[in-house]
């Protein structure tokens, strides 16, 4: 049973404060606009929330911005408080991203958020094209479920051996294109994958021959045609492939089309 504390408590002593494993790390950017902040426009306290063993459940940015400005912190104790009201408190506030449930899963040793958080750090690839990577999304309309999946502790890494090759795949076309790292190029490569008409060796071969037709698109469509455009580069027309038709529907992951 949690109890709460009657009254408001106020303290200098910085250092009783402790970080409870698995909360989310300190955003330098958000402590900064707080301290700007207050020095415009003054100090209103706003009591944070520890447990009975002074781990915070909520406020680590208002320590660090009263540290910062040698300001009183005011507290008050949620009794048997852990890491489960972390959590709520700050899906409550909708602030958390993939980074902040990455790091709070894997710090309590989830097997699969220590091997997605491995994975995503060593290849450097954005949340969700390590989500696409990683897990069985052909034919998932939408990302809402995946995304409950990841915040609720729910993650299944499924395709690591797979994803580590499209990942090297993905890699290889570095030396051609820049930008090879936008989300939206990866998942139109990750759908070509999955498509038995789909060849790395001849698509590097030609992207060697026409970088040019390789660049900046704004959706998984506009990259489809590209790869398209690269793909049939001096291919007759009886064997061109038309990859955005089969995998360009815009509200699906990996939808197939129907013939």
């Amino acid at each position: 049973m949690k109890t709460i504390s009657s009254k408001i408590l106020q303290t200098t002593d910085y250092a009783q404060f402790k970080t409870i494993r698995g909360n989310r790390e300190i955003n330098e950017a958000h402590l900064k606009n707080l301290v700007r902040s207050i020095e415009e426009n003054g100090y209103i306290p706003c009591p944070i929330i520890i447990n009975e063993k002074f781990g915070v459940i909520d406020g680590q940015h208002r320590i660090e911005v009263a540290k910062i400005l040698k300001l009183p912190i005011h507290y008050y104790i949620l009794n048997g408080a852990s890491i489960r009201e972390v959590t709520i408190v700050n899906q409550n506030r909708k602030n958390w991203g993939f980074t902040q449930w990455m790091n709070r899963y894997a710090d309590y040793n989830f097997q699969e958020y220590k091997i997605y958080k491995h994975f995503y750090e060593v290849w450097g690839f954005d949340h969700w094209s390590t989500i696409f990577l990683l897990c069985r999304t052909k034919g998932v309309r939408g990302r809402g479920s995946l995304k409950k999946a990841f915040e609720t502790g729910a993650l299944k890494i499924e395709t690591m051996e797979e994803g580590k090759k499209f990942a090297r795949r993905i890699m290889d076309v570095k030396p051609f294109y820049a930008n090879y790292k936008r989300r939206a190029f990866i998942q139109a490569m990750i759908r070509v994958f999955h498509d038995g008409r789909y060849n790395h060796r001849t698509f590097m071969k030609k992207l060697g021959l026409v970088r040019d037709r390789l660049y900046d698109c704004s959706t998984v469509g506009l990259y489809l045609q590209r790869i398209d455009e690269v793909m049939n580069y001096s291919t007759p027309k009886n064997q061109r492939v038309n990859f955005y038709y089969q995998w360009g529907d815009p509200d699906s992951i990996f939808q197939v089309k129907a013939a």
